[in-house]
């Protein structure tokens, strides 16, 4: 007889089914314990099945993405992932783009340069799906996603289609009406723009090689928001915070808001130095940080 996740996973019909998920395996900071279960949606039907089995059960739910901007627990998350990553598929019609939520950015981008769209470019090097995007409206100072959004479909934790505006979307800074509520984002209706491939692919490389000067090695992206008025990172710079470290983490010296996992990082070390910043920053600047990135289980 097998256990509730084990009931979840049989009733989750359409959904390929994981036990013991790792998040170091599938976030970009390699760090993380695991889930009891993940389920994998392939199309619209298993994700509607997915979400009600969850409420069914009653047991705790996380949905993600490509993994990026999230710090899951070293001890994991005693619930089920809901992954994107089987629901991909893209379709155009005119400037109009119809994308799966679990659609990589990077693949969208180029097939949409590929097909002479552009109007999307800012958004290139983000390691992030579509969802994952629209979810906390991510960007650049060059645009955000939520400046091409037209339509939004999800289902709530009860299994209800839901249907958003644009408007109804509340896009804002590192915020939207989808942040912390518990939706399984299903498709995005996106604008782009007619352009001729080379100067979309232009528009792309042009941006690739801007954030080429960020740091690399595994992170979350950016760990803070930018408070209103200054950069997260000029102000922990300038409390003396780049480089300093926690065990396997550290602050990147080439852009101080950024935490790198040196290879052997917890999520407690992380969440320590995350911690020590703050409180630096506040000592010398006065103004507090906030994160923008997303934290799973609880250590």
């Amino acid at each position: 007889m097998g256990d509730i996740f084990d009931r979840v996973a049989e009733c989750a019909r359409g959904c390929t089914a994981e036990r013991d998920f790792s998040f170091a395996g599938h976030t970009t900071v390699g760090i993380g314990g695991s889930a009891r279960l993940c389920l994998y949606p392939a199309g619209l039907a298993a994700a509607e099945n997915a979400m009600r089995a969850v409420a069914r059960a009653g047991v705790p739910y996380v949905v993600l993405g490509a993994g990026a901007n999230v710090l899951a627990a070293d001890a994991g998350f005693d619930g089920v992932v809901i992954s994107t990553e089987k629901m991909r598929s893209v379709r155009t019609d005119g400037e109009t783009v119809f994308a799966e939520s679990g659609a990589n950015m990077a693949r969208l981008l180029r097939r949409l340069a590929e097909e002479g769209l552009g109007g999307l470019s800012f958004m290139a090097g983000i390691p992030a799906s579509v969802g994952g995007a629209v979810y906390m409206n991510a960007g650049t100072a060059r645009g955000h996603i939520g400046d091409r959004v037209l339509a939004v479909r999800a289902f709530s934790a009860d299994g209800r289609l839901l249907e958003f505006s644009a408007r109804d979307c509340a896009f804002g800074y590192k915020h939207t009406a989808f942040t912390d509520a518990g939706l399984l984002l299903l498709t995005v209706k996106l604008r782009a723009r007619y352009c001729c491939r080379e100067r979309a692919l232009a528009d792309m490389q042009e941006v690739l090689a801007e954030r080429a000067r960020l740091p690399r090695g595994r992170s979350m992206g950016c760990v803070f928001k930018n408070p209103e008025g200054f950069s997260a990172g000029a102000l922990i710079e300038r409390a003396g915070m780049k480089g300093a470290r926690e065990g396997g983490a550290f602050v990147s010296c080439e852009h101080a808001n950024f935490i790198i996992n040196g290879g052997s990082a917890t999520a407690r070390e992380v969440r320590a130095l995350i911690e020590r910043v703050r409180g630096a920053v506040l000592r010398e600047t006065g103004v507090r940080l906030t994160e923008e990135i997303v934290y799973i289980g609880d250590d």
